[in-house]
């Protein structure tokens, strides 16, 4: 029988209803719980609390409310059980939390994970009720979370009733499973709840078991009942082109506990469902026989919809797919109507919006389709230079867990399965025989737990052969810039040139030269184009250099060429002890613990007796931490012969063996050189949201007692380290405080970031852009010089700065003489020990250090390989008002940073002022804009500035460590205080954000990777490579859907990035997931406006990606449809680089007709610029920035067409001066270099004003 009316949430106090079976409960709550109103239901006391003690009662605080004394239970029939709550007082549902968290098996190695014994280990099902409605959650055995049954509720006097059906164990005793009760008042984020009562996790067991069946109301169907159901954007454009069919707007329905959704941004609009109970109904327009049918997105919430009409229900709509999809739903039978008759549409789901889009009376169904369970585009890749290892990868229609048989034949015999549900998949196979084919299959999981299979699929783990490298000598020139005023012989330095594909197919064949004779260089393989010929080099030399000059170099390749051995090559061996290292001037030792040891330079010590480098660090009780004697672990990364690369892991520990947080440390040492570099990055891993330090310091055990060790700054003085004066603090970007006992000395100047010792035996250190990440020190102490990475602070020195202004912007982690520092969040210094017994040459080695030498490629070299897709190299004449700005604006950037004071440990590198008080985050990706003009351009400064940026970006912006894994790679969007959470609350009359969450629409890779591989910095490319899993996992571990086109495009422009960087398929494949929906979504056949946005216009849209525009697109009521057109224009961008790789033709025409839309919505030949969405009252402006036209240039390229040529000839003169600082910059340069080189591909030219604008 269906029960006509359900209501999933309802609080009522006393009635007078009916209780036809006298068992408490009224007829009509029995008719909301599920029960049978004709047999009493017989319940159990399973938890007996009691209620709060009586002085716990009498305190501030304490709320009846909340205080339950007992748990009743009963099995009702089947799958479906009745718990009773009894409060103190009558429950009041709307400040009110209640959990019921029930282990259905009582076992807590299945369903939610947690501490062992903890009372919601084990959880399969959290049935609740917030806020006056009922929700549930459903963790599978590997603790999957998913949502759970319908959870139906009445209150009656001092009891709460909860029914749910849930698969609870049973045994010849009647029903078994555990229970723990939670019961508080509602919060906001951060807070403690003001009241809250717990039971302990209770075995229930022996209740007995019904032998009833539960009644079915329409919230309990699992599939469709009477109703039928298709999808598809091609099919349901199709149904609402059809002129028989007749269409009720959402917005000319009645409506009860419904309203127009005013701020959705879905393809179609719709209502929204305003609490527990709605409904939406019309009359049926005219005599015939229709299918009643609508239209509603179906997502993970759990929706329903009844179907009456003139009060008898019809059938039951099930929205239980949660494929991401607009779906059609109908009766299965047509109605004979007279015309009239109430057609109405009921709200019975316990969660989501019930996103009703229209009514439609159909003459006829349309085609039923159901999901498809298929796996798709298997393929598998081996890379030169490792035979025996493969990647095979391949994507599913349905988000599975990542499942691979295999073996030499179709047997297979081997397997790989990984949990997560995902849409692309991978699996790395190594120590295969490279002669022998295998056989493989992929399995998929649908739904309901059946498997779906690929075909046999054969694959090799034998790499392609590379192609041979060019017959003839070819030379890549390099010009190593010296700025100082001094000569360099033999600084080492290293950076990374790439090649054109299949021009080099070994690293064999290049050498280094300089006039006639060849240079040593150690040259290491980074990438490798999908042939296999050589993609990037990374080239290590020791350059020479004349004062503010620069030298010749150049790269020689070709099939003749071979390097000649390197004499004296650096020294590396591993044992017991360590890691030992002999550069011919320094030997060094890093220890077990990962520190350096027994430093010497030509058989002398360095370091004072059994003295360890080492980092050190003090928490907020006062603990000491150290690496001195913790587990490490060592990683030879390079060896010679003239660098070698130590990668140390290891922990700050304390006495007892507790953790602080993770360092890692890459150690440098080059042939012959009396210097190392040291890479020191901590890493906060702990469980805690946030950790406080008072101190952290690298200390380095020489002899103080005897020394003076001076300190140069910036205006030109120095100061002198002793033991009358031993610390000094560099503690605001332009102020330092020298330090002797309890006297503090400020002084407006920068430390330069050196302090140097004196004599032969004297050493020198330095810190990388020291003042620039300040608070930095340096501290003589008995045991040696302590680098202050994280030194002491003054108390309460930062807290008098107002929180509106400096507090938010620059100290909010510096307050209460600690640094608060976020879980995830990692910092890496750079820092140089110099050892050489010259003293003028430790000078100038620490200035190097600051500003090191670069050694660059002709802009025409980089760009002409390929490896950043089609980049057009600096152009004074074709471009010139282009170069004009950049050069501008590169310059005044620093400027900027200076004005806003944009510095300190956690800032520096990044651009505040987002919304007026969000740190940027480098939106837009601003070290790759910074890149792309270095590579175009060879200008040091871009490359310096891009360095920064990143270095911050990968480090501070980006989650390096998280307690769950899959955290890891997640980036902020931009916020307050660079990761949030520091405040709960924005700055008054601001729009910033106190706190934020992840999104790809916010992040970006390909600055990861090319400073990766113009320089070699691995945690660049182990960042990159995190991110791109990171929103893989985030965005494919679900039916992939998108509502801002600026989603896909950002996606696929990371993804894209990641391809290029590792060759590796699965980044391919999980673009080819996003384009399939990309071009599934696009409006290919003119889509109707409404009338209020018709008039004046074409009266439809096509091509492009239509949906509902919300606040801040559009204002209007009702809301107009569209885009706003730089999200467009990403997805265009994006699109690009896709087919660049692909060559697929759906996506160039794709391109074309979002590029005609683009113009079409956002675009004025009159006013030579954009507006910013596609709603008519928003006004247009003058100019384009090169983010809006990408796509429209490559369009141009292809069609010649040109509407798309007006644009890039008169709008982008008028936006050609870009932007000095922030988003503006990012914005604009990032894309501006591919723009370029599609106009000089088309001969267009952007060298002076637009007519009519000087």
């Amino acid at each position: 029988m269906l029960a006509a009316v359900m209501a999933v949430t309802v609080s009522a106090g006393a009635d007078t209803q009916t209780d036809t079976d006298g068992d408490g409960i009224s007829d009509q709550h029995e008719e909301i719980l599920g029960t049978d109103a004709g047999s009493p239901d017989r319940f159990q006391v399973v938890l007996d609390e009691g209620l709060e003690p009586e002085e716990r009662r009498a305190q501030e605080g304490y709320d009846a409310t909340k205080d339950f004394a007992t748990i009743e239970f009963c099995h009702v029939g089947d799958d479906r059980y009745l718990w009773r709550a009894t409060f103190a007082a009558e429950p009041r549902l709307e400040d009110t939390v209640f959990h019921l968290y029930v282990d259905a098996d009582a076992d807590e190695t299945t369903g939610r994970k947690g501490p062992e014994g903890a009372a919601s280990t084990g959880t399969e099902y959290m049935l609740s009720v917030v806020g006056g409605r009922g929700t549930s959650g459903y963790y599978d055995p590997q603790g999957n979370r998913t949502y759970g049954p319908p959870v139906t509720h009445v209150v009656r006097d001092n009891t709460l009733l909860v029914s749910a059906d849930v698969n609870l164990g049973q045994n010849d005793q009647g029903v078994r499973y555990a229970l723990y009760v939670l019961c508080h008042t509602t919060t906001q984020s951060g807070e403690s709840p003001r009241m809250s009562d717990s039971s302990g996790k209770r075995l229930i067991e022996g209740v007995p078991v019904s032998s009833r069946k539960k009644t079915m109301r329409p919230g309990d169907y699992a599939e469709n009942f009477r109703v039928e159901a298709t999808f598809g954007n091609d099919l349901l454009q199709a149904v609402l082109r059809l002129d028989e069919t007749i269409v009720v707007p959402h917005d000319k329905l009645q409506m009860d506990g419904f309203s127009v959704d005013l701020f959705t941004s879905r393809r179609w609009p719709h209502v929204l469902l305003q609490g527990s109970q709605g409904k939406v109904w019309t009359q049926a327009p005219k005599a015939g026989r229709y299918h009643v049918g609508f239209m509603m997105f179906d997502d993970a919430n759990d929706e329903r919809v009844v179907f009456s009409v003139d009060d008898k229900v019809q059938g039951v709509a099930v929205a239980n797919q949660d494929n991401n999809r607009t779906w059609l739903y109908w009766l299965r039978e047509p109605i004979a109507f007279r015309g009239g008759e109430r057609v109405e549409l009921r709200a019975a789901g316990a969660s989501g919006k019930h996103g009703i889009v229209n009514v439609l009376f159909l003459p006829s169904p349309p085609e039923v389709r159901t999901i498809r369970y298929a796996v798709q585009n298997m393929t598998a890749s081996s890379h030169v230079g490792s035979p025996g290892r493969v990647t095979v990868s391949w994507t599913t229609t349905w988000p599975s867990p990542t499942h691979f048989e295999y073996g030499k034949d179709a047997t297979y015999g081997q397997t790989i399965q990984t949990e997560g549900n995902c849409l692309v998949h991978r699996v790395v196979l190594d120590g295969l025989d490279p002669e022998a084919e295998y056989h493989g299959r992929a399995i998929g999981t649908a739904r309901d737990g059946s498997p779906f299979l690929s075909s046999d699929f054969a694959f090799r783990a034998a790499p392609p052969l590379p192609p041979e490298t060019t017959p003839e000598v070819r030379s890549v020139p390099l010009a190593v810039r010296n700025p100082h005023p001094f000569p360099v012989n033999g600084w080492t330095l290293t950076t990374g040139i790439p090649f054109p594909r299949g021009e080099l197919g070994s690293v064999d064949h290049v050498r280094l030269v300089r006039g006639d004779e060849e240079v040593p260089a150690q040259i290491r393989l980074t990438a490798r184009w999908p042939d296999g010929s050589v993609k990037w080099l990374l080239v290590t030399f020791q350059a020479t250099a004349s004062a503010e000059a620069k030298s010749d170099y150049r790269l020689e390749f070709g099939r003749p060429i071979r390097r000649a051995p390197v004499d004296d090559c650096v020294s590396v061996s591993e044992d017991s002890g360590g890691v030992a290292i002999d550069t011919g001037t320094l030997r060094f030792r890093i220890d077990p613990h990962g520190n350096l040891a027994d430093l010497q330079r030509e058989g002398k010590p360095l370091l004072s007796a059994d003295g360890v480098c080492h980092s050190l660090a003090v928490d907020a009780d006062g603990s000491l931490y150290s690496t001195a004697a913790g587990e490490a672990e060592l990683t030879v990364e390079e060896a010679g012969p003239l660098r070698a690369v130590v990668k140390v892991a290891s922990h700050l520990a304390g006495a007892d063996g507790a953790k602080l947080m993770r360092i890692e440390k890459r150690v440098e040492a080059y042939r012959g050189e009396a210097v190392l570099r040291v890479h020191h990055t901590f890493i906060v891993d702990r469980p805690e949201t946030f950790i406080g330090v008072k101190e952290l310091s690298y200390r380095i055990p020489v002899s103080t007692a005897t020394t003076r060790l001076r300190v140069p700054l910036a205006g030109g003085e120095s100061l002198q380290l002793d033991s009358a004066l031993p610390a000094v603090r560099q503690r605001f970007d332009d102020e330092l405080v020298a330090i002797a006992g309890d006297v503090e000395t400020p002084k407006k100047d920068r430390i330069v970031g050196s302090i140097l010792g004196e004599g032969e035996q004297g050493c020198a250190v330095s810190v990388r852009d020291f003042w620039q990440n300040y608070p930095k020190g340096f501290t003589l102490r008995p045991e040696g010089l302590d680098v202050g990475l994280c030194p002491a602070l003054a108390p309460g020195l930062y807290d008098e700065f107002p929180f509106e202004k400096e507090g938010h912007h620059l100290y909010y982690y510096l307050l209460d003489g600690r640094y608060r520092l976020k879980q995830g969040v990692s910092k890496t210094h750079e820092m140089l020990l110099c050892f050489q017994p010259e003293e003028p040459k430790r000078d100038e080695t620490c200035a190097l250090f600051q500003e090191p030498l670069s050694a660059t490629a002709p802009g025409e070299w980089y760009c002409g390989t390929k490896v950043f897709y089609d980049v057009a190299p600096r152009n004074p004449e074709r471009f010139k008002l282009y170069e004009e700005a950049i050069d501008k604006n590169v310059q005044a950037y620093g400027e900027y940073r200076q004005r806003q004071h944009d510095f300190g440990m956690l800032n520096y590198g990044d651009w505040y002022g987002e919304r007026g008080t969000n740190w940027g985050n480098i939106e837009y990706d601003t070290q790759h804009a910074f890149f792309l003009e270095y590579v175009r351009s060879g200008n040091p400064d871009a490359f310096f500035l891009g360095e920064v940026t990143e270095l911050h970006n990968r480090d501070v912006d980006t989650v390096q460590w998280s307690e769950d894994p899959r955290e890891i790679g997640a980036v902020y969007v931009h916020q307050m205080c660079h990761v949030g959470g520091y405040y709960d609350k924005p700055v008054p009359g601001s729009l910033g954000f106190p706190s934020g969450g992840y999104t790809v629409s916010h992040a970006w890779t390909e600055g990861h990777f090319d400073h990766y591989f113009l320089t070699g910095d691995r945690r660049s490319y182990e960042t990159g490579c995190a991110v791109a899993d990171f929103f893989i996992r985030q965005e494919l571990g679900q039916p992939y859907d998108f509502l801002s086109c600026r989603t896909p495009g950002w996606h696929l422009i990371m993804l894209a990035a990641a391809y290029a960087a590792t060759d590796d398929p699965y980044y391919l494949n999980a673009a080819k997931v996003i384009v399939e929906r990309v071009l599934e979504t696009q409006d290919k056949e003119p889509r109707p406006l409404p009338d209020y946005q018709a008039a004046g216009r074409k009266p439809y849209q096509v091509g492009g990606w239509s949906r509902m525009l919300v606040p801040g697109h559009c204002e209007c009521e009702p809301r107009h449809r569209g885009n706003a057109g730089f999200m467009v224009a990403v997805l265009l961008s994006g699109l690009k680089y896709y087919h660049d790789v692909t060559g697929d033709p759906r996506v160039k025409e794709c391109i074309i007709q979002g590029a005609y839309n683009l113009l079409e919505e956002t675009y004025s030949d009159e006013t030579h610029g954009f507006r910013y969405t596609s709603c008519p009252n928003t006004p247009y402006g003058s100019g384009a920035s090169p983010l809006m036209v990408e796509g429209v240039a490559r369009a141009y390229l292809w069609t010649k067409d040109e509407r798309f040529r007006r644009v890039l000839t008169e709008a982008l003169p008028r936006g050609a001066g870009g932007s000095p600082y922030g988003k503006g910059f990012s914005m604009y340069y990032r894309m501006a270099p591919r723009v370029l080189a599609d106009l000089d591909a088309a001969g267009i030219t952007l060298d002076k004003p637009a007519p009519g604008n000087p």
